[in-house]
């Protein structure tokens, strides 16, 4: 007599359910109550994007003012040629029309997006096509006051398993300048401003843009710098641990260092860019020095990138990827994968001499987590009351 699958024991099959991508995932949510229920579950959501982890993605973005669009690709490599199979740009545009994204983070499968135009911050899982705008933080939009763009952070909580969001915003008011710094919990759905003795340590440290950061184990980096006077600058990092919520002020290993910095096999790491020759000549060379921050608080080198010939020439590092692999942007200005073992370079298919402004680049894992607000309970096996 066959069995149908109702009769396989649940332990085989939801080992089996894990390993399905998320596309899968969601077709299979009307075959049973039961595996609906399965798919929502805490536990089956947490174990899947553990193992999704190890398929990493590239999420690659870039705003072109000229034509007044975000234009966003989701790249997959299958061991063959590298190819957009997904374009996330047309999608965020038909749920978000007249959309000006000013800030772009991705971390554990979730993309946060500041918008500038309609003052908000949204929430993004292009896995499950479900989005969510954030409410408004009011101390970051007095009227009594003006300032710059607020500096964002974005992350996975390891200890609550909880997404949150950091807003730090400097601006001007009657008082004279201000920064207030908040965060807000995906959870509860809703904000927590700071007071002044969680942050007055460094307040003289000037945040840097979100061209500069990375999330890493649950903690947050800013490239950041201190005055020291009339053109002089001391760069820093500023760490963010999203689970105790406290900031903390972290040397470089070498204070000129302004390179980016990078996620690297769950450490934090900077790029130190050495530049030979004389810029305004088309022989200039980059050598590009990686360093990481060990467990202990030291750095180390951990790589040293040699000037390529032609048309191979480095410029720019974005994002570790997987199995040794790192994107570049060689001097023909097209996002190249570069192999630290075999030294080969393989194409991605994005030519950035057409981007307008500077690309994003960011590894992507799948999630199924819910990102639109809903209120339901669990038990301890993971199943609705």
């Amino acid at each position: 007599m066959e069995r149908s699958i109702a009769d396989w024991p649940v332990d085989i099959l939801t080992e089996i359910l894990l390993k399905l991508p998320a596309k899968s995932i969601l077709r299979f949510k009307c075959v049973a109550k039961a595996w609906c229920h399965l798919f929502q579950s805490p536990s089956f959501v947490s174990q899947h994007l553990s193992i999704s982890k190890r398929n990493k993605h590239l999420v690659v973005y870039y705003r072109n003012d000229e034509n007044d669009i975000n234009d966003m690709g989701l790249i997959v490599d299958n061991d063959q040629p590298l190819v957009c199979y997904r374009d996330l740009g047309q999608e965020l545009s038909s749920n978000f029309p007249h959309m000006y994204v000013y800030r772009f983070l991705v971390d554990n499968g979730l993309l946060c997006l500041l918008d500038l135009v309609n003052s908000r911050i949204i929430l993004w899982n292009p896995a499950t096509r479900e989005f969510r705008v954030i409410p408004e933080c009011v101390q970051f939009f007095r009227e009594d006051s003006c300032g710059g763009i607020p500096l964002l952070g974005f992350g996975l909580d390891p200890l609550s398993n909880d997404y949150k969001v950091i807003i730090v915003h400097d601006y001007y008011s009657v008082r004279g300048k201000q920064r207030y710094h908040a965060v807000y919990k995906m959870s509860t759905d809703s904000w927590r401003v700071l007071e002044e003795e969680e942050v007055q340590f460094f307040e003289d440290i000037d945040m840097g843009d979100n061209l500069t950061n990375a999330c890493v184990n649950g903690i947050y980096y800013w490239k950041a710098a201190k005055g020291l006077g009339p053109g002089l600058q001391e760069h820093k990092i500023v760490a963010f641990h999203l689970g105790s919520e406290v900031f903390r002020v972290i040397q470089l290993p070498l204070s000129r260092l302004s390179g980016r910095l990078l996620a690297l096999h769950d450490r934090i790491s900077i790029w130190d860019d050495q530049l030979h020759g004389n810029q305004q000549l088309s022989n200039e060379k980059r050598i590009f020095t990686v360093w990481v921050l060990n467990d202990e608080g030291h750095w180390t080198k951990f790589l040293k990138i040699e000037p390529e010939p032609e048309p191979f020439l480095v410029i720019q590092l974005f994002v570790f990827w997987k199995n040794n692999k790192l994107v570049v942007e060689p001097r023909s200005r097209q996002l190249l994968v570069y192999d630290l073992e075999s030294k080969e370079f393989k194409e991605i298919g994005y030519h950035t001499r057409e981007f307008i402004e500077f690309p994003f680049v960011f590894t992507y894992k799948e999630s199924l987590v819910a990102v639109r607000r809903v209120s339901v309970l669990w038990n301890a096996k993971g199943f609705k009351l």
